[in-house]
């Protein structure tokens, strides 16, 4: 599997290399207003970058359905299938290039607003003081008290969930390149079937979790919370293997 998730990179390649030098432009806008003590320089490149950064990793998760798509679709990418190797393999291939990317990207992201904002806070004033008032910020808004259980929960809800929101995608088209093909509004119906699948798991994840702890006031990381999750796991790992077997009886040679 190796070779397909290097193959996947390298298909999808581009788009990193076309973010990364945006990225690069806007921190030597944030450098330059450091250094000549231009304060609006400084905070339009932090603001940009932050802008960029999630545009960029929504636009990595399209990516990979896009390309998912197009492997169905021309005749070059559709070589793919005819790899010696199983449709698990190729889907799970797909799936762990999306993983890596949203993971390795948002880190490195995350790592670069990070040093920004110290190195500002550095220069400007106390970093200590900058992470207190962040905290402070944010109970005042919401209520909540940051605490690392809660963090790590909310990061693994959103790999999750956007990993199911990938893993649907690429099983409503794998369908309308399989059993639908001969249909003429093939297009509608995996639209259809992407937004059917998705209300489903929605729905299914509330009737776990029937206290809403999503809207109530203070996020409490308990055994229904985990339920939820548990739920898009499951979701998740029932797409994948739709996905392959329509593969494997439909496409493969």
């Amino acid at each position: 599997m190796g070779k397909l998730i290097k193959y996947e990179f390298r298909k999808q390649l581009m788009s990193k290399l076309v973010v990364g030098v945006v990225i690069a432009v806007l921190e030597l806008v944030f450098f330059a207003g450091i250094i000549f003590d231009k304060g609006y320089w400084a905070g339009m490149g932090l603001g940009l970058f932050a802008l960029v950064s999630m545009i960029a990793l929504l636009y990595f998760s399209f990516e990979s359905i896009v390309t998912y798509s197009n492997d169905l679709k021309t005749k070059h990418s559709y070589m793919l299938f005819l790899t010696p190797c199983n449709m698990f393999q190729i889907v799970g291939a797909k799936l762990v290039t999306t993983i890596l990317q949203i993971f390795v990207c948002g880190c490195a992201f995350v790592a670069i607003a990070i040093g920004d904002i110290f190195l500002l806070c550095a220069i400007k004033g106390d970093v200590k003081d900058f992470i207190e008032g962040v905290k402070t910020f944010f109970q005042l808004f919401t209520g909540v008290e940051i605490r690392l259980s809660e963090v790590i929960y909310v990061l693994l809800m959103l790999l999750i969930a956007w990993l199911v929101f990938v893993a649907m995608a690429m099983f409503s088209i794998t369908l309308s390149a399989t059993l639908l093909s001969n249909w003429k509004f093939k297009g509608v119906a995996s639209v259809a079937i992407f937004f059917g699948l998705d209300w489903c798991v929605a729905k299914v994840a509330n009737l776990v979790t029937p206290t809403d702890f999503l809207e109530s006031e203070y996020l409490v990381v308990n055994s229904e919370a985990w339920a939820f999750i548990g739920v898009y796991a499951v979701a998740l790992v029932l797409c994948y293997v739709g996905t392959a077997l329509l593969l494997d009886k439909k496409v493969s040679v």
